[in-house]
């Protein structure tokens, strides 16, 4: 019995390492491109119907309705003379002598940058709200130089970001940069030494109570000069700035005055096997109020990828407290990197801007909540892509859900917090299998943007409908965004607003749902009964299809003796041989999960002594039938 009750928990562990449930999604509003299209900039104002996708030569506006998405096509050639350049270049790559849109960031409420290669000529062009570009008065459009704001070609890294009307471009060229590129605020730029053969990843503003405090981070990879032959060749890092900075008064006066950056680490400190290559980032913040926590997927050496996390207080705790590297003396009492304004009396002196120019590295390596990655994320899923969002129970409480973009263009949808972590659905959205590429999050109209290089679509938060139309089923899934609705008795929408009145929803996010829908009529539909008359000698297996892949399944002829059966991915399947000796009966299958079961198919299976040579076709058809249910 012990060694029984090993097994259980082991297979309970695994089976929270998959997803619950396996959605494919093919009513989801999606637009396809053609091949070599390749979409590699997306971008969405909160609470607009619209996303705006970076193409080759054009941006795309996409209108998103409920059963469609339309699409509105503004072309952006390269530039005849930029072309001409490119493609009398020796060794130039000629399909990357193209304007490949890479950079989309609105200004201001009236006008987005957009910024493309042009043929290894960066050029920018301002969109209207009315989705023309801006023209002067000869009717002539209106584009600037865009060398520093963005990459020359569409295989370079980038990150770039909008605040208040600037933008600040962080490009992975010869000479790695983080810039203020355009804006009514002063340009500035990184020193040359400060960076070194990166690969920049993404961008966030990182609001604080006190504007002035605002801080912009940039997460990138870095090649690692000091590894030895046992090292990580690469290191991931967290850069910030100030977003009050207007470079030093006699040093650094065209350069960041305020900029540090720190080793990032996805593992322990004592463990050797540590994922140490950044490939996404996102900080989900606190608003207004600072803090915040920052979600990263990493990849190790021999290619698995894990998520850590990191609180941004503890972040900041540590910009303001590490030693520099290499900086032995005593440290000034205004220290290097603090937020304030220009005009203060404590702007930075001539000697602390001298430190800063010389040791912008914090010492002490940042390492992750709990030191160590999600566990239940460590999966055999290679995760390309992370967005949060913070999402409200029935009872007013608060839950993080992940959504995670893997490689063979799925997403997983996770609850994680509370000491759990649970991916509660995987969603395939796309009818072409390529890595997600890019999504974006609008919790103010509850919706999830993704794009691959062939597909970008657009799926719904909370899609209740998924879990069916029972209590169980409902509550089961443990997804914050939905609860079983007693007045209405289904499975709907939690609102999402505070103090909103959710009384009349039935909701447990965790394992031990308990009784929660104990006295709750559902509506279940009995499963027929399903008759087959076979050849003793015949090969014949019955099918159970899987519903919740963190359920236990049994099989169980007349109510008493019980079958094993075969697990691959997508069914349960008895299968009759010599440890399972075909009889007559009724065969029941069902699935039990935190203490709920539930029967999920049943057969009458009789034996005669009568040939039907068209069984196991007639078996292939009702198989495929059964599973496709």
């Amino acid at each position: 019995m012990r060694a029984l009750g090993f097994l259980l928990l082991s297979l309970g562990c695994w089976a929270q390492k998959i997803p619950r449930l396996r959605f494919t999604l093919p009513d989801s509003p999606a637009l396809s491109f053609e091949d070599g299209e390749k979409p590699a900039a997306i971008s969405h104002d909160p609470g607009s119907e619209q996303l705006y996708v970076g193409g080759r030569g054009a941006v795309h506006v996409l209108t998103f309705t409920e059963a469609e998405v339309n699409q509105t096509r503004v072309v952006l050639p390269a530039e005849e003379k930029a072309l001409k350049d490119c493609k009398s270049q020796p060794g130039a790559q000629q399909a990357e002598c193209e304007n490949f849109i890479r950079v989309i960031q609105r200004l201001n409420s009236s006008s987005i940058i957009v910024c493309g290669t042009n043929a290894g000529s960066p050029r920018c062009w301002f969109l209207t709200n009315d989705m023309k570009l801006q023209q002067n008065k000869l009717g002539q459009l209106i584009s600037i130089n865009g060398e520093n704001l963005s990459p020359a070609w569409p295989s370079q890294p980038a990150a770039t970001i909008a605040v208040e009307g600037n933008l600040y471009s962080a490009l992975s060229q010869q000479k790695s940069t983080i810039q203020r590129s355009y804006g009514p605020k002063k340009l500035l730029r990184t020193e040359d030494k400060w960076l070194a053969n990166t690969e920049f990843i993404s961008a966030a503003l990182l609001p604080q109570k006190e504007k002035t405090l605002d801080e912009i981070f940039f997460f990138y990879n870095e090649v690692n000069k000091m590894a030895g032959l046992d090292e990580e060749p690469v290191k991931a890092q967290i850069g910030r700035v100030c977003k009050v900075d207007e470079g030093g008064k006699t040093l650094l006066v065209d350069s960041w005055s305020t900029f540090l950056k720190a080793r990032l680490v996805c593992g322990h400190p004592a463990d050797p096997q540590r994922f140490h290559r950044l490939r996404d980032a996102f900080v989900l913040s606190e608003g207004q109020q600072g803090g915040g926590m920052l979600y990263g997927i990493f990849s190790s050496a021999w290619g698995t990828t894990a998520i850590c996390t990191y609180s941004m207080d503890r972040v900041n705790q540590i910009f303001r407290t590490s030693k520099l590297k290499g900086y032995s003396s005593v440290m000034p009492a205004h220290r290097p990197g603090t937020c304030v304004p220009y005009s203060s009396p404590n702007a930075p002196s001539k000697a602390t801007l001298s430190i800063i120019k010389e040791y912008p590295e914090i010492e002490q390596v940042i390492y992750p909540e709990g030191q160590r990655p999600l566990y239940m994320l460590q999966t055999n899923d290679t995760y390309t892509q992370v967005v949060a969002d913070r999402v409200l129970d029935a009872s007013n409480a608060s839950h993080t859900v992940l959504y995670l973009g893997t490689d063979k263009g799925k997403i997983h949808k996770v609850l994680q917090g509370e000491g759990q972590t649970v991916i509660i659905a995987e969603m395939s959205p796309f009818r072409r299998e390529a890595p997600i590429s890019g999504l974006i999050l609008d919790a103010s109209t509850g919706y999830l943007y993704a794009s691959t290089e062939f597909e970008v679509t657009r799926l719904p938060l909370a899609d209740c409908g998924q879990y069916r139309e029972t209590c169980w089923k409902c509550v089961l899934a443990r997804d914050p965004y939905c609860g079983w609705d007693l007045e209405n008795k289904r499975c709907s929408a939690v609102f999402q607003e505070a103090n909103a009145t959710t009384s009349s929803f039935l909701q447990s996010l965790h394992p031990e749902a308990g009784d929660v829908c104990e006295g709750v009529a559902d509506q279940v539909a009995q499963e027929a009964l399903k008759k087959v008359s076979v050849d003793p000698t015949s090969y014949i297996y019955l099918p159970c299809p899987l519903r919740s892949h963190h359920a236990i399944y049994t099989w169980v002829k007349d109510g008493a003796k019980q079958y094993p059966c075969d697990m691959d991915g997508h069914s349960c399947t008895l299968r009759f041989g010599e440890n399972a000796p075909m009889d007559q009966g009724v065969f029941k299958c069902t699935a039990t999960e935190e203490g709920y079961k539930e029967e999920i198919t049943v057969y009458k299976l009789t034996l005669n002594s009568a040939t039907v040579p068209q069984l196991p076709l007639m078996m292939l058809f009702l198989t495929i039938a059964i599973l496709l249910c």
